[in-house]
């Protein structure tokens, strides 16, 4: 079994102008590893997904996903800041699903899983929409192949998105609260696909507020606050017998 982490987070600092957003974040994330972040809004939880993917770059500290820097490469033994390709590269093993979808409104499900198939991983277009067909029946949706973003409910969009991420064979899945933007009757079947993917070994880091998808889908749990990690546990330890007042008082509140 392989011990080395395939995140490893050091010391990371984010700052938005004069605002400090995330603190010195330590964290290793292992393969297979489900770790759930939580925290309240303005913990610096979705910051750090974010700088995770190099979408935000943090000011900072490093973040590794396997042998690859976050927009840095190693040349002659020290870092140096990647090329656009190589961050292109290093984001192709990562997938992230948004609070909002982020679908093409003017493609159908099965053209928006398609199209990162053939313009990033270059497949043949054939081979392309083979795969999308098997990510979408992944996710419950090959009925749903031929319909355009505003023909689908907000989870069923979500699905979309989700099995969009997993088309491209990913090593590491981010999900930044997937169920947030959705009516409640809608979020269990998002948690279901979720948690099938975790099933299936996928390495996952999810920004959530569910707490019962924390507590019987993560291995671990993470509770951020003002920037820090607060404590992080197993992931019922931490759910049923946390062990700071912040977080019980965080707990009880969501409850």
């Amino acid at each position: 079994m392989n011990r080395q982490p395939l995140v490893t987070i050091r010391d990371v600092v984010k700052r938005f102008g004069d605002v400090e957003v995330l603190k010195g974040i330590d964290l290793e994330v292992m393969p297979g590893e489900v770790l759930c972040l939580i925290g309240p809004s303005g913990s610096g939880k979705s910051t750090l997904l974010r700088c995770v993917n190099y979408l935000e770059q943090s000011d900072s500290g490093y973040i590794r996903v396997a042998d690859q820097f976050a927009g840095a490469v190693v040349k002659n033994g020290e870092l140096h800041e990647a090329s656009e390709s190589e961050i292109a590269r290093y984001r192709q093993r990562i997938g992230m699903v948004f609070q909002h979808f982020n679908l093409f409104l003017h493609l159908t499900a099965l053209e928006n899983v398609t199209i990162g198939l053939v313009k990033v991983r270059r497949l043949a277009k054939s081979d392309a929409v083979e795969r999308a067909k098997a990510a979408l029946a992944d996710v419950g949706l090959e009925h749903l192949q031929n319909s355009y973003p505003r023909h689908l409910s907000g989870g069923q969009q979500q699905r979309v998105a989700i099995a969009r991420a997993l088309a491209m064979e990913p090593t590491l899945m981010l999900f930044d609260e997937p169920t947030s933007a959705l009516d409640p009757e809608l979020v269990g079947e998002v948690l279901s696909v979720m948690r099938r993917v975790a099933e299936g070994g996928m390495t996952m880091i999810a920004v959530t507020h569910e707490m019962r998808f924390a507590r019987d889908v993560a291995d671990r749990v993470a509770f951020m606050d003002q920037g820090r990690i607060a404590e992080i546990a197993p992931a019922r330890q931490l759910i049923d017998s946390p062990s700071s007042e912040r977080t019980r008082h965080f707990l009880n509140h969501v409850r």
